[in-house]
Formats: C-alpha cells, sequence, structure tokens
C-alpha cells in the first residue's frame, strides 16, 4: 500500500509543527525569566508558521501579496534567530536589524519586472534567507566552553546551505523553474524544514542548560572575593598538572603564600579594607605569572600557586616577585598606615613529593619556616635559600 502526503497536509504539517516547537519555547521561558532568547527564537518560529500560511493562501489572496509577505516573514524569522544568539551572548540587541532583510526583499520585489520573473524571485529570496542563517550561525560561533554552541552553528550553516540548494535547479532548468522540478525536492525541503524547527529548538534549550549547569560548576570552584579558583579547583587542577609532568618528565612546582598579620589589618582598618587587600593579592600575582600558571585561594588569607614547567629554584624568584608585588599593590591602595607583605613556601613535585597532597604539606612546612624568619620571606622545603 503506497501512501503519500499531498503538499497542503505536508505544509500544515510543518505549520503545526513550528507553532508547537515555539509553544515549547515560551514554556521553558516561563520556568527560566532571565534567557530573553527563548523569546526570540519563539516569535522566529511563529513567523515561520505564518510565512508558511501566507504562501499556501495564493488560491485565495492575490499571489504578488501572499509571495512577498511571505518571503520577507520568512527572512524576518530567520533574523530572529540571529537575535536569539545575540541575546544568549548577552550582547546589545539591535531591534532594526531584522527588518533590513524584510524590507530589502519589499522594496525589489515592488518593481514589476522583478516580480513577473520567476527564477529572479527564487535566487533573491534563496540567497537573502540564507544569508539571514548564517549570520545567525556566526552569532552563535562565539568561542567559550560551550560544546553545544557546535551543534547549533552546524545545524544554522546546513539549513542556510539548503536555502541556496534551491538555486542551481533555477538557473540550470531554463524550461520550467523551480516550482516545477517535482514532488521530490518539495518531500525534501519540507521535511528537512521539519527537522531543522525541532533540532535548533532543542539546541538552544540544551545550549541554555549546558550554560547553567557550567556556570553552577564554575561557582563550586570559585572563590566569591577574589574571582580565584577555590581549594577544590586547586586540587582538581593540581592533579592534571601533576599527572602531565610525571608523563612527560617536566618539573612542576608549588607555591603557598600566606599574608603576614592580616588580623590586625582586619582589626585596625576594618573589614572592608581587609577585603581590599585581599584581592590585592591575585592582581599582583597574576602580573608575575605566566598563562599556564594556577593561582588559588585555599581559604582566609592563605593562596596557593602551581607552576608547570618550573624548578623550584625559579619558583622561589617568581614567588618573591610576587611578593614584592603586592606589597607594592596594598600600598597603592593608599590607606593611610596600611602595609601588608606575604610570606611563601615552595617545593617541587619530586621522588620525595610524589603526590600533590605530600607537596602542598612540604610547601606549608617550608611556609612555617618562612614566616619564623619574619615578613615577607620565602623558603624552599629542601632548605635551599632564595636571594631577592
Amino acid at each position: 500500500m503506497h501512501f503519500t502526503l499531498d503538499p497542503q497536509s505536508m505544509f500544515m504539517a510543518l505549520v503545526t509543527s513550528t507553532v508547537a516547537a515555539a509553544m515549547v519555547l515560551l514554556w521553558c521561558y516561563s520556568l527560566n525569566r532571565g534567557e530573553k532568547s527563548l523569546l526570540w527564537m519563539a516569535l522566529g518560529f511563529f513567523c515561520s508558521a505564518a510565512a508558511a500560511l501566507a504562501l499556501t493562501a495564493r488560491s485565495v489572496i492575490p499571489e504578488p501579496i501572499a509571495v512577498n509577505i511571505g518571503a520577507a516573514v520568512v527572512m524576518l524569522s530567520a533574523s530572529c534567530l540571529t537575535l536569539a544568539g545575540r541575546s544568549f551572548n548577552g550582547w546589545k540587541i539591535p531591534i532594526w536589524a531584522p527588518a533590513v532583510g524584510p524590507l530589502t526583499w519589499l522594496v525589489v520585489a515592488c518593481l514589476p519586472t522583478f516580480f513577473e520573473v520567476h527564477d529572479q524571485r527564487v535566487v533573491a529570496v534563496s540567497t537573502l534567507t540564507a544569508i539571514a542563517f548564517f549570520i545567525a550561525a556566526w552569532t552563535f560561533a562565539v568561542r567559550d566552553r560551550l560544546r553545544t554552541r557546535i551543534a547549533v552553528v552546524s545545524v544554522l550553516v546546513i539549513h542556510g546551505v539548503v536555502c541556496l540548494a534551491r538555486i542551481p535547479f533555477v538557473l540550470t532548468d531554463t524550461n520550467r523553474g523551480l516550482a516545477e522540478i517535482g514532488p521530490q525536492w518539495f518531500s525534501f525541503a519540507t521535511l528537512e524544514s521539519l527537522l531543522f524547527i525541532q533540532l535548533i529548538a532543542f539546541l538552544l534549550v540544551s545550549l541554555i542548560k549546558e550554560r547553567v549547569e557550567r556556570r553552577l560548576t564554575d561557582a563550586a570552584h570559585c572563590d566569591q572575593l577574589t574571582g580565584l579558583g577555590n581549594r577544590r579547583a586547586f586540587f582538581l587542577l593540581g592533579e592534571s598538572s601533576l599527572a602531565l609532568a610525571l608523563r612527560n618528565g617536566t618539573p612542576l612546582s608549588i607555591a603557598v603564600f600566606d599574608l603576614d598579620r592580616f588580623k590586625s589589618i582586619n582589626d585596625t582598618h576594618g573589614h572592608p579594607t581587609g577585603d581590599d587587600v585581599i584581592r590585592a593579592f591575585p592582581e599582583a600575582a597574576a602580573a608575575r605569572l605566566r598563562a599556564s600558571d594556577f593561582v588559588a585561594r585555599l581559604g582566609g588569607e592563605e593562596f596557593a600557586a602551581i607552576l608547570p614547567d618550573t624548578t623550584v629554584e625559579h619558583a622561589g624568584l617568581v614567588a618573591l616577585h610576587i611578593n614584592q608585588a603586592f606589597e607594592d599593590a596594598v600600598a597603592a591602595l593608599g590607606v593611610p598606615g596600611l602595609s601588608c607583605s606575604a610570606s611563601a613556601g615552595v617545593t617541587r613535585v619530586g621522588p620525595e613529593t610524589p603526590t600533590l597532597a605530600s607537596a602542598l604539606s612540604a610547601a606549608d612546612k617550608a611556609l612555617y619556616e618562612a614566616k619564623a624568619l619574619g615578613r615577607g620571606q620565602v623558603r624552599i622545603a629542601d632548605h635551599v635559600s632564595v636571594a631577592a
């Protein structure tokens, strides 16, 4: 038994599926009011459904009106996806931008010499629509840690290519034009549109979910006062750095810092000033560390740095430079009578400290020895002195 769907039924299936996807996006937005990108994509889907209805109403509405309005709304739908991407990225939303493509089409389509040539209309609509989808793909193609972006960009690019795929038929089939190439193309285009609508809606929701999970993970590994990694982040990254150093046979050093007499700063100048002093340390450290280095706040006024490809002697000099930069940063706060230094203990990962826990313990021991020597001192775990 052979079963086929007539074009009107397929169009209605496309409209129903598109409206259903838009309603799902609106429901998701009701659960997460901060994600305006869901609204923009839902608006785009409603526009897409309206365009399909307009194009199927050519028997009721004069064809020039149905075609012109339908094509303009299709372009508006694609432009809404760009605004969804900009909203997701936190970029400014230029409300006028979605109207550029549709208005361009309407102005050109009003030219009698243009509208009367069917092939020109198809080429223009296909090109303008594909450009809109490519711009939407570029908007979502932001380099961050959200892997779902790759899928979103891929689906948008593929759909844009499908829009352009109509043009070769028009340019090569001078006798019939695109409208007469047969049911195969119509079925393919409709099914591809159905698949695109469902995929892009699912992927946007997945992208938002991934970002929420990423933010929760970052919050669990981030110190709120300084923006540095916390103790958990230090051990997570430290373990991977240790494994890499042992595998490649490269040096790895760890430096632990403690702010000298920090309690007296809180007692004398108040906790807000103490917070400023805490925040001054990562700024000073960042100026003396490489991109491959990692500094974390272990708790209170204690910090630690992981220094890959760094010998313990060089790490000691780095610690001295960080201490000096920190003292300068505290002085730059301009609080009368305020000064603060840091002491540091440095160790290397080696046969005597083969684990991160043992290395951190050795660095802590060296830190206690440094603090016993006075303020602003650096001590290496194997008791090799470091000259300033």
